[in-house]
């Protein structure tokens, strides 16, 4: 319980410099509402919500964690297709090779958000615009590379792991992911608030089922008696978990914030990018599709498990060991994501489908999603608190 109690105040102490960070702005930003500003007509809030940062908010910390997970994402892919190559890189190797990544995504995402900062006509101090803006990426990549620091420090240190900081801007946008994109705030009755709360509260009822159901393929060990043991290979439905939500919304929002930018309202493109129509409708659902499976694929993979299996000699019952294996578990695979792959689609199409019809249902979609990302994650930290837990009751005699 002390190593637990340790760990918690640990992280405790990190969250609370991460605060403090978001509420430092950058130099020549006067305090004001930013939130309701030059991005008020987009969906940027959300995206930036659901990655821990406050794009909308110029402040030391306003990228997040936005850079490393994406790097965190790239690399996991990279080392799933070239499995021979990362395998002979060193553990420093790796996380070497991680921060720079981080700093390549932490330079491009700063570039774009320091240009939409300078919308907010800061005072410049009597330098030019260019070096001002450059002077202010320099802050922004600082930030986001100190975030990556302390999120490793939780890692070691404390609970929840590198996500840890993903979780306060994630709770701190859900009051306003109903409220954007729109020039209005939403108004029902007490009634119509109180359906609004039993339908958040059923969601998330049926969220954490949902990420706690997995079908599991018994492992047969070879002198070992199976009635004694309970060994298997756990698939989960949301075998991809909250990811596709977490990068789908911020694909497809790039485009018609480009296009917004351009005043290319009229093309066909910015047509496929718009959540208010059958046509972008569509394209988000395609991007959740490819994104759940390709996800999938990058936490559960067939391949290594199958060499693992046949390494030590486990088999499955009337599969052979090797390239049979991997084959049958792709296939359990593919039925997994095509499950969680329908869940993710209900959640978030069905909201849009209605708000072609009925408006204020369209960011519904957002709110579920946000939702979603946090059970996952809350999940994960019970699930590591549950295991610090019993790893110290063990006991030899």
């Amino acid at each position: 319980m002390k190593v637990v109690l340790k760990r918690v105040m640990f992280t405790l102490w990190l969250l609370i410099i991460f605060e403090l960070g978001s509420l430092i702005l950058l130099p020549g930003f006067a305090p004001r509402n930013y939130v309701n500003s030059v991005l008020q007509n987009s969906y940027i809030n959300v995206v930036s919500g659901n990655f821990g940062s406050q794009i909308t908010v110029p402040s030391l910390f306003a990228l997040g964690m936005g850079p490393y997970m994406t790097a965190l994402i790239i690399w996991q892919t990279i080392a799933s297709i070239s499995e021979k190559t990362t395998q002979r890189l060193s553990q420093k190797a790796v996380g070497t090779i991680q921060k720079l990544l981080t700093l390549i995504f932490a330079i491009l995402q700063a570039v774009m958000t320091a240009f939409l900062f300078l919308k907010y006509k800061p005072d410049y101090f009597g330098y030019s615009e260019a070096l001002f803006y450059l002077f202010i990426l320099m802050i922004l990549v600082a930030g986001a590379m100190l975030i990556v620091w302390m999120a490793d420090l939780n890692a070691k240190f404390g609970i929840g792991g590198t996500s840890i900081f993903i979780i306060p801007g994630l709770i701190k946008s859900l009051p306003n992911v109903l409220n954007s994109g729109r020039t209005e705030p939403l108004h029902f009755s007490i009634l119509g608030w109180l359906i609004v709360l039993l339908i958040v509260l059923a969601f998330v009822y049926i969220s954490v089922f949902m990420n706690n159901s997995e079908t599991r393929i018994e492992i047969q060990r070879i002198n070992i008696n199976n009635r004694l043991t309970n060994s298997y290979i756990p698939i989960k439905v949301l075998v991809s978990g909250a990811m596709p939500f977490m990068f789908a919304l911020s694909l497809f929002s790039i485009p018609s914030i480009l296009f917004a930018q351009s005043n290319l309202e009229t093309s066909f493109l910015t047509t496929l990018f718009s959540f208010h129509n059958w046509q972008g409708i569509f394209t988000y659902g395609v991007i959740i599709v490819i994104l759940g499976y390709g996800f999938a694929f990058v936490n559960f993979q067939p391949s290594n498990i199958a060499k693992s299996l046949k390494k030590s000699g486990d088999y499955i019952m009337d599969v052979t060991p090797g390239i049979t294996t991997e084959k049958y578990l792709t296939n359990k695979l593919f039925i997994m994501a095509f499950l969680g792959n329908v869940f993710m689609l209900a959640v978030a199409l069905i909201p849009l489908i209605i708000g072609l019809f009925y408006g204020p249902a369209t960011n519904f979609s957002f709110l579920f999603g946000s939702i979603l990302i946090l059970v996952t994650m809350l999940d994960g930290i019970f699930q590591e608190i549950k295991a610090l837990l019993i790893k110290n009751q063990y006991q030899i005699f």
